[in-house]
């Protein structure tokens, strides 16, 4: 048997070659087990110290010294059971700390039309989205702004926006399938704001071509709660 097996178990190198040298050969002094495993008689002895701190190796006193010997190998699957109880007691804990840590934590730039057009993409994903700000979208994305409307159409995604009254003159007005509101052109935002699932996506188009996402359910209800009030004072 390769006592590499035994690596991947847990056991180290040194822990793997002297209880498999002790399976193999029956009860050994650490001379024997070091000459067998060509392990120095230093780290022999503390390898040997460990495995018997870990349960895996028991010695018995023959004639003044110490014999030592493997404990029958069941003892690994035993050992492993008890690690995945264990483990089962700690992860939901280390779960939530995870989950607290990844609320706070994420937060993405993309630039240019390829950025854009992967946040666009992301937004495809939630059942529906609500949006307020620039009415320059499809000015500058033009052929891209026309993708992403007819994909959120197969996809029967509901949306809404929030725009200035001027963007209802815009040609390509009619292809955006969404329900509207409208505020003075005074208001107009240079950014979009997308509110989608835990997400809110602040995307510039000019002068820059840049986009932020930051998911966070907290954040997103704060953006999600703004975009209602904006709903409920702008002009059907």
């Amino acid at each position: 048997m390769d006592s590499k097996q035994l690596e991947k178990i847990g056991f180290s190198k040194n822990e793997s070659k002297i209880y498999l040298s002790l399976i193999e050969h029956g009860p050994l002094m650490a001379g024997a087990i070091s000459k067998k495993t060509q392990i120095n008689r230093r780290t022999t002895y503390d390898t040997i110290e460990r495995l018997i701190e870990k349960g895996y190796v028991s010695y018995s006193i023959e004639a003044n010294r110490k014999v030592f010997k493997a404990v029958n190998p069941s003892i690994i699957i035993d050992k492993l059971e008890e690690k995945e109880r264990e483990a089962k007691k700690i992860v939901p804990d280390l779960q939530k700390l995870f989950d607290q840590t990844k609320e706070n934590a994420d937060a993405e730039i993309y630039r240019g039309r390829k950025g854009i057009r992967s946040i666009l993409f992301d937004i495809l994903k939630e059942p529906s989205y609500d949006v307020f700000g620039s009415n320059i979208f499809p000015d500058i994305l033009k052929h891209d702004f026309l993708i992403f409307q007819k994909k959120k159409k197969e996809l029967k995604i509901k949306s809404r926006m929030v725009v200035n009254k001027s963007v209802k003159k815009h040609p390509m007005f009619k292809e955006t399938s969404m329900k509207c509101r409208f505020i003075k052109d005074e208001f107009s935002s240079p950014t979009s704001t997308y509110v989608y699932g835990n997400k809110i996506a602040i995307i510039i188009l000019s002068p820059l071509m840049v986009g932020l996402v930051v998911e966070n359910k907290s954040v997103a209800t704060s953006f999600k709660n703004y975009f209602e009030t904006l709903w409920g004072v702008g002009e059907k």
